[in-house]
């Protein structure tokens, strides 16, 4: 019996011990530690590689864009000051809107006030832009009197903002990008290289047909502006040299030798202006094209450009290039023969009649009928065939790559 209280004893302690441990110092299930994935070193460790950030060139070009002007008129949305380069006389226009400049004396009337040629027109906000005879441009206005005492309108830009300017004018925005940043290469490269072109005339380049085309901010696209600071400063060269990157709209399949459209020392044709061929151009609208020529308009032509002929008998083409364009055109006449380059033909009639040289040429009732391919010179970088061979997984290099051949895309260097 005693062992029997004593084993009774000993239940109501330990069951009283138990209580106090669950009652204050409680019960804690141990947490499980989070799994730690172990990671074996491998051989070689890859990095993504990084976006390139593009420099761009403090480099600025001056382009004509209005010439022998008697009055122009410009308008700006904020103050600017008009600092004339032959002295240290800066005036501050603090009045926005239209100002009209004219001509008197040798002298440069803005608002009736004289000021000496040439002088600048610098915007207060470098955001602020003027607008000449209707179109705003970047940067900054200069104005000068040419020989004949007209005003010269200039534009002092940088290379960049100045390529945005011509993108739109020669391909569409909506163009894959990878051709985009081909055009915007090859319009830097065209520009560097014609930088002389009309220092006589006190400016690098003009905004006509003559170097590029170039609109100023109107003609800026989100897109192909995009491009152009996407290849910042990229140009293309040859053997260390900046080439001249001629290019053309359609090459109507297969791109000419330089030296077959203009005159070239000793005949030679330089690697990166070798016709190539190409196939990817046939969706431009112009791949075919047609024309028929009067000898009455044939003639008319002709003789305005200097050629002593009388009236048209006969005409043909004389020879073809590997790129089956015509060589010569051999007119007859009652007076004699008349032999013209096709190329020089071609500028003769009307380049947006005679939209290649690549043409075949039927004649009935006094009436050449051209069949061609193609729209332009043919020289370089076929535009609609960069657009295909972009539309094919092609990158800008590779695109360029193919049409100059043996050139290196380099960085241009302030």
């Amino acid at each position: 019996m005693a062992n029997y209280k004593k084993i009774i004893h000993n239940q109501i302690l330990l069951s009283f011990i138990i209580y106090f441990i669950f009652a204050f110092i409680g019960c804690e299930v141990p947490k499980k530690k989070p799994f730690k994935p172990i990671i074996k070193p491998t051989l070689e460790s890859k990095k993504e590689p990084e976006e390139e950030q593009k420099i761009l060139t403090k480099k600025t070009i001056l382009i004509g864009i209005f010439e022998n002007y008697p009055k122009v008129t410009i308008y700006s949305d904020s103050k600017f000051t008009i600092k004339e380069l032959n002295n240290s006389n800066n005036t501050e226009l603090k009045s926005n809107g239209t100002h009209i400049v004219s001509v008197s004396q040798n002298k440069i009337l803005i608002n009736n006030k004289k000021y000496s040629s040439p002088l600048k027109l610098i915007p207060e906000n470098s955001k602020q832009y003027l607008r000449v005879e209707n179109k705003r441009y970047r940067g900054i206005i200069i104005l000068r009197l040419n020989s004949r005492k007209k005003i010269t309108v200039i534009n002092e830009i940088g290379l960049e903002e100045y390529i945005c300017g011509i993108m739109t004018k020669e391909v569409s925005p909506d163009w894959p990008i990878e051709s985009l940043k081909a055009q915007a290469i090859v319009a830097r490269t065209f520009a560097l290289k014609s930088l002389s072109k009309h220092s006589k005339d006190g400016f690098n380049l003009c905004s006509k047909t003559h170097c590029q085309v170039y609109g100023g901010v109107d003609s800026e696209d989100e897109r192909s502006n995009k491009a152009v600071y996407d290849t910042a400063g990229e140009v293309l060269m040859y053997a260390g040299q900046i080439i001249s990157s001629f290019y053309h709209s359609s090459c109507g399949g297969c791109t000419e030798d330089v030296k077959n459209v203009w005159n070239s020392p000793q005949g030679k044709n330089p690697e990166f202006l070798t016709g190539v061929k190409c196939g990817f151009c046939e969706e431009d609208r112009w791949y075919n094209w047609n024309a028929a020529l009067s000898f009455k308009m044939l003639y008319s032509n002709i003789s305005n450009a200097g050629y002593r002929i009388g009236e048209i008998k006969r005409i043909k083409t004389v020879g073809n290039t590997s790129s089956d364009r015509v060589i010569d055109i051999l007119i007859e006449h009652t007076k004699g023969k008349l032999w013209l380059t096709s190329h020089k033909f071609r500028m003769i009639i009307n380049p947006n009649t005679v939209r290649s040289t690549n043409f075949k040429i039927k004649v009935k009732n006094k009436t050449a009928y051209l069949t061609g391919h193609g729209w332009g010179h043919g020289v370089g970088m076929c535009q609609w065939g960069a657009r295909g061979m972009a539309f094919k997984g092609r990158n800008y290099k590779e695109i360029l790559k193919y049409y100059y051949k043996g050139t290196k895309i380099e960085q241009l260097k302030d």
